[in-house]
Parts: structure tokens; C-alpha cells; sequence
């Protein structure tokens, strides 16, 4: 058990480096070395929410949302880390994200957070499979179609309570990102069926 909370909140806080890399940089560029962060939780075999919930049993809700504590404790911890090299793009990258998220409808963040999962589930698939390919297309692909993904927006969400800001509709657009995330997440082995051989 302690082995799997540690590799969680290591997967958090991999994603909250991706995040910061991504407020950083923005456009484009920020998006794909964004990838580097998910390329490092598959290396290592974190255990990331987006990464693991097309595969593991449903049973297993439970442990998925244990996982996704640890996932948000390493995004804060990231966020910590955020406000020691804060500049005004960063500022501004989040403000954009953060606001962008609460302006949103339920159904809206629910809607985009289940293309995110998908994504997530055949980047990993493919990986599982020996192509990394997926991962390092898959990550720019969501971010720049502006999918909600909700371990990256824990990283948001915990940077900006860091630095201040705190609005009780980001756990209300965190949740539904979590919702829409484990359904994308799933559509893949709902679709594929037995072709589904992770």
C-alpha cells in the first residue's frame, strides 16, 4: 500500500511538472514537452487516474480513487513548487485555464473531459503495446483541443490555491472532469470489446 500511495502522488507531481512546463511555454511547444510528463509516468509505472482507470476492474473504485488523492497531493506539491518560479506567462497561462474551466457548463466539462480519457486510454494502449507514439501525439492532441484533464487541472486548480485564489466551483468543475475522464477512459475496451488486449 505504501508503494502504490507514493507512486501516486509521484505520478501527481510528474503531471504538475508537466503542467508547469506547459503555463510556462504555452502554445504548441508547452503542449508537447507536456508529454514528457506522461512519457515519465508510463517509464516508471506511476500510477496515474487517467492512466489506469480503462484497465482496472471496476471493482476497483476504490483504489482508483485513492489513486486519485495521491494524483491531487502530487499536483499540490507541484503547485508548491510552481510558486518559486512564477513569472507574469505563468500567471497568465493559469488565469486563462483556471477561468476557461469555471465559465464552463457541467455537461460541457463532462462532454470534453470523455475525449480526454479516450485519448489517455490509447496512449497508454499503445505504449503497453511497445509505441510511444500515442503518448507523445496524444497529450498536445488534448491539450490544444482545450479537453479538461482532471489530474493536470488538480495541478491548476492546487496552484492557484496556492497563490491565493480559491473558488469552490473548481471542485465542482474538478468533479465533473473526473466523471467525463473515467468515461472516455473506458469507451476504448467498451468499443473494442475482446480486441481490447492490454
Amino acid at each position: 500500500m505504501r508503494e502504490f500511495l507514493s507512486m501516486s502522488v509521484f505520478a501527481g507531481l510528474l503531471i504538475g511538472v508537466a503542467g508547469l512546463v506547459y503555463l510556462r511555454v504555452g502554445g504548441l511547444a508547452g503542449a508537447v514537452l507536456f508529454a514528457f510528463g506522461l512519457l515519465c509516468v508510463v517509464m516508471c509505472g506511476a500510477q496515474l487516474y487517467t492512466g489506469k482507470a480503462g484497465y482496472l476492474p471496476y471493482r476497483d473504485i476504490a483504489r482508483l480513487l485513492l489513486m486519485l488523492i495521491g494524483n491531487a497531493v502530487g499536483c499540490l506539491l507541484a503547485g508548491y513548487i510552481t510558486t518559486y518560479v512564477a513569472n507574469e506567462a505563468v500567471m497568465s497561462n493559469l488565469d486563462t485555464i483556471v477561468t476557461a474551466r469555471l465559465d464552463a457548463s457541467w455537461h460541457g466539462l463532462l462532454v470534453t473531459s470523455i475525449g480526454t480519457g479516450v485519448i489517455m486510454t490509447l496512449a497508454v494502449y499503445g505504449a503497453r503495446k511497445g509505441n510511444y507514439l500515442p503518448l507523445l501525439f496524444g497529450v498536445p492532441v488534448f491539450i490544444m483541443c482545450g479537453l479538461p484533464h482532471c489530474v493536470a487541472d488538480a495541478y491548476y486548480y492546487g496552484t492557484a490555491l496556492v497563490m491565493g485564489r480559491f473558488e469552490a466551483m473548481m471542485l465542482w468543475a474538478w468533479l465533473w472532469a473526473i466523471i467525463g475522464n473515467w468515461i472516455g477512459c473506458n469507451l476504448p475496451r467498451w468499443f473494442m470489446g475482446k480486441e481490447f488486449n492490454p
